[in-house]
């Protein structure tokens, strides 16, 4: 019974989007694209152990890949809690591929042995100097459903190439796109509780 009720709560925690610890955040990302080379963006979200949203940002990148897409989202993510000073974060996107090369760079592979490709290099060394000034940042992958709202903002860059976001939600104007987020934001945390309450009860 306590294997199973462990076993749901793993399962949830890829599925379903949860709150970070106390004491720590969470900033979920994730890169889009058309296609393989048409208009790609990335975008990420911040939040706390309550669920609020704390920052937000999506960048349109022109024709890229998607991987390349992915990888400034992280970039940007690590970017962004540098110049805040922040640590004790989990950062969680639903590309496997790039948690994995991401986290070889947090242990300290080099950039050449993770990719040969120069702009790849390019991006991999920013992340690497990232890491090295920030404090326990951890990385994990889920599943889209778990990413439901970094998905959102990537897909409106996608589709917005000319609106760009980067600032603290409290800060963003009221818009359609704030609507939207502030709206899943809510979804997950409802759906977070939700299965609590039934993992609990077990």
């Amino acid at each position: 019974m306590v294997l199973a009720k462990k076993e749901r709560v793993l399962e949830m925690e890829k599925e379903f989007w949860h709150p970070p610890p106390k004491g720590y955040l969470k900033c979920n990302i994730d890169g889009a694209s058309k296609n393989n080379l048409g208009t790609t963006d990335y975008g990420g979200v911040l939040r706390d152990e309550e669920g609020k949203i704390i920052f937000s940002f999506h960048y349109n990148l022109g024709k890229a890949t998607k991987n390349m897409a992915e990888l400034m989202a992280f970039d940007k993510c690590l970017e962004i809690l540098k110049l805040n000073h922040s640590s004790n974060v989990l950062i969680e996107a639903d590309s496997e591929i790039s948690i994995n090369e991401v986290k070889k760079m947090s242990y300290g592979t080099t950039q050449e042995r993770v990719s040969k490709h120069w702009r790849l290099i390019q991006v991999y060394q920013r992340i690497q100097k990232h890491l090295l000034s920030l404090q326990t940042v951890s990385f994990n992958h889920v599943w889209r459903k778990a990413n439901k709202l970094a998905d959102l903002l990537a897909d409106h860059g996608v589709t917005n190439p000319d609106c760009r976001i980067e600032m603290k939600w409290q800060e963003m104007p009221p818009s359609k796109l704030k609507a939207l987020c502030d709206a899943q934001a809510a979804e997950d945390k409802e759906i977070f509780d939700y299965w609590a309450r039934g993992a609990g009860n077990d």
